[in-house]
């Protein structure tokens, strides 16, 4: 096994050299930059300082061989045969990512509970997406207008996109995906968008607060947090109707097996059987922090509740720097869902 450090940031990941590198970085949550991978636009272009790298032809055509000879290297294309130091700006914020226009086909669906949906996204032609844990999309089918969705999954797996798709009432798109989308469907997505995503260079203990399928950014972010092994302290509060709208007990698993995880589920119309906490999930909050000066908050869920919690939390001490929000907006618009 190989160790590669990035000198840009301190992070480094183990490989055992059989994947090229900017798989490897990928897979351990390290935001390395790239596009076409396939060894063409040498935007993944890095200096190595110490270590050895090879590829498995020729030189690619997205360096040359003066810039080879000089020590740099395509991350694409190229392997670790030893340990490895090398230098390259880590992607950190919305503006170092890039909007594109991708074909995709649905490659599953499934009933989460009785109105969400998860729908796998596979991206075709060879394609990926970068993005920012938190980010979102926007879906696109020739017979509706865009509508935009947080993806779910952390971006360690760019070429296969998690939706969790909420059933609204009166809605055309979504009922669409309830009753009429099959598996190798074939629609469109832009993206990534959105200035919702994680910040990876504080070293404040965080809050996430989720209302309904706002979990969904949220579950990027722990996953992304997880994988990158963060050990900052991480609060997670999802708040929604009934025990049964909690769609997933991946925040029992989380808790499991990370020290630095807590998770509190919040009911606001729970039925007669549940010991746990009730009320709106921004009041659960307040009642557990005293002060929240000292937090970064992310809130991702319906317009009132992330309105309220801003409010509620700069009077509580939070600083306003530290609160990052999305607001869906469901409504005739379906927006964001």
């Amino acid at each position: 096994m190989f160790t590669i450090e990035n000198r840009t940031t301190g992070r480094s990941f183990r490989t055992d050299g059989c994947n090229v590198i900017l798989d490897d970085a990928l897979i351990h949550g390290l935001n390395f930059p790239y596009g076409c991978r396939k060894g063409f636009c040498g935007k993944c272009k890095a200096m190595i300082i110490e270590g050895e790298v090879a590829y498995e032809d020729d030189i690619p055509n997205g360096i040359t061989s003066e810039e080879a000879s000089d020590g740099m290297a395509l991350l694409c294309q190229c392997c670790a045969k030893s340990n490895v130091e090398l230098v390259i700006d880590e992607l950190s914020s919305v503006a170092d990512t890039e909007v594109k226009m991708l074909s995709c086909k649905v490659q599953s669906i499934k009933h989460l509970n009785h109105d969400v949906m998860q729908v796998f996204l596979k991206i075709l032609n060879d394609e990926s997406l970068r993005y920012l844990a938190g980010q979102y999309i926007d879906l696109i089918h020739h017979d509706f207008e865009p509508r935009a969705f947080s993806i779910a999954n952390a971006p360690n797996n760019d070429g296969l996109i998690e939706l969790h798709i909420r059933l609204i009432e009166g809605g055309k798109f979504t009922n669409f995906v309830f009753n009429q989308l099959k598996e190798n469907s074939l629609l469109r997505l832009e993206g990534p968008k959105g200035d919702f995503f994680f910040r990876e260079d504080s070293k404040k203990p965080v809050i996430l607060m989720a209302g309904g399928t706002g979990f969904a950014p949220i579950k990027s972010i722990v996953e992304h947090a997880i994988v990158t092994k963060l050990n900052r302290t991480i609060y997670i509060y999802w708040g929604v109707r009934d025990e049964i709208d909690l769609y997933m007990d991946l925040p029992i698993q989380w808790v499991n097996k990370n020290y630095n995880i807590c998770f509190i589920p919040v009911l606001s119309r729970p039925n007669e059987n549940w010991n746990g906490r009730k009320g709106l999930v921004h009041k659960s909050i307040l009642e557990d922090f005293d002060d929240l000066t000292g937090y970064e908050i992310y809130a991702c869920g319906p317009p009132k509740m992330v309105e309220s919690a801003a409010k509620s939390f700069v009077e509580q001490g939070m600083i306003q720097d530290n609160f990052f929000s999305d607001a869906f907006v469901f409504a005739f618009t379906e927006k964001k869902q």
